[in-house]
């Protein structure tokens, strides 16, 4: 079978380097979202959950990003409440938002909106910058 890439750019392009043979995608974690306290507080498998979410976005499809606790527990070797928990410590310190809520009588996962990205032509809302630890409370071992 032919190479579908092969037909479509000229030796020339290609020489140029006008294109990448290969496209990886990857999250860029950046700084000063690693050291905000919401970042900070969320347990091992929240990030997990996280990123997993960061893998199903594609650049064009936030709001639309699938993820059913069922498939969450199953991929990442977690158990459907750990997962609930961690998709739960997310929204509420501001990674993500729910699109649209799951049913499982529906049998429909449910959709999620990434904060750190834009959403239906309006800018991120990082929503994780406003989350702070709790007043009075001693978090995780660190007084505040």
């Amino acid at each position: 079978m032919p190479n579908p890439m092969h037909q479509r750019f000229s030796r020339k392009a290609k020489k140029r380097g006008q294109y990448e043979a290969v496209e990886e995608q990857y999250k860029k974690l950046r700084h000063h979202m690693l050291a905000s306290d919401a970042w900070r507080a969320l347990s091992g498998s929240a990030i997990k959950v996280y990123l997993e979410l960061c893998r199903r976005f594609n650049g064009r499809n936030n709001g639309q990003i699938h993820l059913s606790q069922a498939d969450a527990a199953k991929l990442l070797f977690l158990s459907k409440s750990t997962v609930k928990r961690s998709l739960d410590a997310l929204c509420k310190m501001g990674f993500i938002k729910y699109a649209t809520k799951g049913s499982f009588y529906g049998r429909r996962a449910a959709t999620f909106v990434l904060t750190d990205k834009s959403h239906q032509g309006h800018h991120p809302t990082n929503e994780w910058l406003q989350w702070r630890f709790p007043e009075n409370r001693r978090y995780r071992g660190r007084e505040v």
